[in-house]
């Protein structure tokens, strides 16, 4: 697990339709590990295009994947209960 982590170093956010995501809403590969590793009420938002994704073998079980193309039209799909925590590499 500490290998996936590792990776997602490179993590970025991405605006949502509706939400203004600064560089403060940023969080450590650290923080997010806490969280999952808690059982916090998360989702996890994979962004990567679909050649970065489906040429990785590092994917994070239970992540909603939405290629940045089509977030657009399937944001919606997100709980709007829940932190969204977005990503990509």
């Amino acid at each position: 697990m500490k290998k996936i982590y590792a990776i997602l170093i490179a993590m970025c956010l991405l605006s949502l339709p509706s939400v203004g995501i600064t560089a403060d809403d940023r969080i450590t590969v650290k923080e997010l590990k806490a969280k999952m590793d808690k059982g916090g009420d998360i989702v996890i938002l994979d962004a990567r295009v679909s050649s970065s994704y489906l040429d990785s073998m590092v994917k994070i079980k239970g992540a909603v994947r939405i290629d940045p193309d089509s977030i657009e039209r399937k944001y919606q799909v997100l709980p709007k209960d829940k932190e969204i925590i977005a990503y990509c590499t």
